[in-house]
């Protein structure tokens, strides 16, 4: 998938060596001393730009580089993983088509970075005007709070777990009917994790009215806060709303499109704790919607794109593969959509520890590639434009997995020993799955 072209441009250069036919020696050429970076002029517009929105005081990247002492102190770690690509975290590859609210550094601002680190990671004048000129991240404009779905409690993971999956379920109208009031749609919205040190992943789910007790039920039979919920709510028909991982900037749609929420229909809000990392403060998240009661032109729906049937990896192999396909033909006509194209939005891979990379192809085009994969950098991209599949092409996955020796998840401090793995909800099994968000006219619907 990779292309490359060296086409060099060939200059003469002619040189002259004429040893004592000059009674004259003319002038060495004055060589300009090289720029010195500096962290104030050049090294922390760049750090601002790509790395304190994590790697700030109480912040998800658990250590701050928001003085020049914490990024001295750092400049090793910062030349490695910058060097490596696996800083800033933005796991598509190039290959990927154009995506929204993108993590890359540039080339240019990545050299610099490694300049300043190779010069010896030098303070400069605090009051010297910046060199480097940074243009700030596009983000999702932050959506109006016209609905928040609160816990209602802060929550304290199971210390006797390692990741603890659980589930929160908000009744928009708990006093009431109970469940939407009335048939809305979102726009945007945005997920606020209330404890980064733990929180691993968000997900909040719509569920139907028709299942809303079921779900309901599941909250009040299990003790506690919730209830436990590997892969999802645990009931037929709950859609993705919205998500948060580290990284994660919400997300607006267009004015034309809405996510659909039903009358009566409630939410869950899923929280993947990291419980190694607890620091005794629980956790509160919170999720805002901004809400429209205007039916939109166009439905935005999450689909899930995977077959747990078919997950095999072995027990020591270093690269197992899972291939995936379905005709887009297919898709459309099980959707029941109209005409003979399917208009693709967003792609969420997902793998768990022992993926290694992953592709989510319409043809030959890839939409996401992600080469390296990395289980605790997980989000939704959103195409800068949308792409749209014809019937006759095919929509494809492509897992790969590392399951030898040397790449077992160590889980209760002891390193596992490589077992045959399938498909499962739990951390130490797998997946290869992607939700592909679809844009689909109003009417019918799906």
């Amino acid at each position: 998938m990779r292309l490359s072209a060296l086409s060099p441009t060939l200059f003469p250069l002619i040189l002259s060596l004429l040893s004592g036919c000059s009674h004259k020696e003319e002038p060495a050429q004055q060589q300009q001393p090289s720029m010195v970076r500096d962290y104030h002029q050049d090294a922390k517009p760049i750090l601002d730009r790509y790395c304190n929105g994590c790697h700030s005081e109480g912040g998800i990247g658990h250590f701050s580089l928001a003085s020049y002492s914490a990024a001295k102190t750092y400049s090793s770690l910062i030349k490695s993983q910058v060097d490596s690509g696996d800083m800033p975290p933005w796991p598509p590859a190039g290959e990927s088509l154009p995506l929204r609210y993108s993590r890359q550094m540039a080339p240019q601002d990545k050299q610099i970075l490694l300049d300043w680190v190779k010069d010896g990671a030098q303070e400069g004048d605090p009051n010297a005007k910046p060199r480097v000129v940074i243009a700030p991240p596009e983000v999702p404009q932050p959506p109006r709070a016209d609905f928040k779905i609160d816990m209602g409690l802060t929550y304290q993971p199971n210390k006797k777990l390692s990741d603890d999956y659980r589930c929160f379920v908000i009744d928009p109208n708990p006093s009431g009917t109970g469940g939407m009031p009335e048939d809305a749609w979102v726009r945007a919205g945005i997920v606020k994790p209330g404890n980064d040190a733990i929180d691993h992943h968000v997900i909040v789910f719509v569920v139907p009215p028709a299942n809303a007790a079921a779900v309901k039920k599941k909250d009040t039979d299990e003790a506690g806060p919730g209830y436990t919920c590997l892969g999802g709510p645990g009931t037929n028909n709950a859609s993705f709303l919205i998500g948060w991982a580290p990284g994660g900037v919400g997300v607006r749609l267009p004015e034309s499109d809405g996510m659909p929420v039903k009358k009566g229909s409630i939410f869950v809000m899923q929280v993947h704790y990291n419980v190694h990392n607890d620091n005794g403060k629980g956790d509160r998240t919170v999720a805002e919607l901004e809400i429209t009661k205007t039916p939109p032109q166009y439905l935005v729906y999450s689909l899930p794109f995977a077959n747990p049937d078919q997950l095999k990896i072995p027990a020591g192999d270093a690269d197992a593969v899972q291939y995936i396909s379905v005709p887009v033909g297919l898709v459309i006509k099980q959707l029941k959509l109209p005409g003979n194209e399917l208009t693709i939005q967003s792609v969420t891979p997902h793998m768990h520890l022992l993926g290694t990379q992953i592709t989510t192809m319409v043809g030959n085009q890839p939409l996401v590639h992600i080469p390296k994969w990395k289980f605790h950098w997980q989000q939704s991209y959103l195409l800068q434009e949308p792409f749209v599949a014809k019937s006759d092409q095919i929509l494809s996955l492509e897992c790969h997995y590392n399951n030898s020796a040397d790449n077992q998840p160590v889980i209760g401090g002891v390193k596992q020993t490589p077992r045959d793995v399938t498909w499962g909800e739990g951390t130490e099994d797998e997946m290869c799955l992607s939700f592909i968000g679809i844009r689909v006219p109003r009417q019918p619907t799906p």
